[in-house]
């Protein structure tokens, strides 16, 4: 029986280190990452849209897990009227569409994005990350891939914002961005 080689070890090694890396990042929650140290300031002078660096060890992304939507219950022990109707499941307009979102912080506000992230998750989006976002962006924009216009329209109506632009490089292509400044 032969034995496995080097590189046969190696690589298996590297693929138990990144499940172990990504269990360790997908557990993690907001309150873990609350702690973490603030980010340098951001350099206005750079490339108009440029992500943070996440490879230093002073700036990680906030990984927000989504929270379980649950159906709202009555607290009241009054029965109803049969004049006052009751529906078991939202309206379709009440339904937040399943997508994913990132929210950046372009501004000088520290904990903008991770408050604008909360209120989000509040609202029943899937908030996948936040982070500072470092370059020139005119104002707060919602930025969203092909096919996702509508659901960006919605995501912008929620934050008031504005300004909606469709997704640009190093932007991911299959959620919306958000591009928080303090210029509204």
């Amino acid at each position: 029986m032969a034995l496995p080689s080097a590189v046969t070890l190696g690589s298996l090694a590297f693929v138990v280190m990144a499940g172990v890396g990504f269990v360790f990042v997908t557990s993690s929650t907001a309150e873990d990452n609350a702690t973490a140290p603030a980010a340098a300031p951001a350099d206005t002078t750079g490339p108009a849209a440029a992500p943070a660096d996440t490879t230093s060890t002073t700036s990680k992304p906030t990984v927000i897990k989504p929270r379980p939507t649950s159906a709202t219950t009555s607290t009241s022990t009054s029965t109803p009227t049969p004049s006052t109707p009751r529906t078991a499941h939202p309206t379709p307009v009440d339904v937040v569409p399943a997508v994913l979102v990132e929210v950046y912080n372009n501004s000088g506000i520290s904990g903008l994005a991770a408050d604008k992230a909360a209120l989000l998750q509040d609202a029943g989006w899937n908030v996948a990350a936040t982070d500072n976002w470092y370059g020139d962006i005119v104002s707060s924009t919602v930025y969203y891939p092909d096919g996702m216009k509508s659901q960006a329209a919605r995501l912008a109506k929620e934050l008031r914002i504005t300004r909606l632009r469709p997704a640009i490089s190093p932007m991911q292509f299959d959620r919306l961005t958000v591009i928080l400044t303090s210029s509204g």
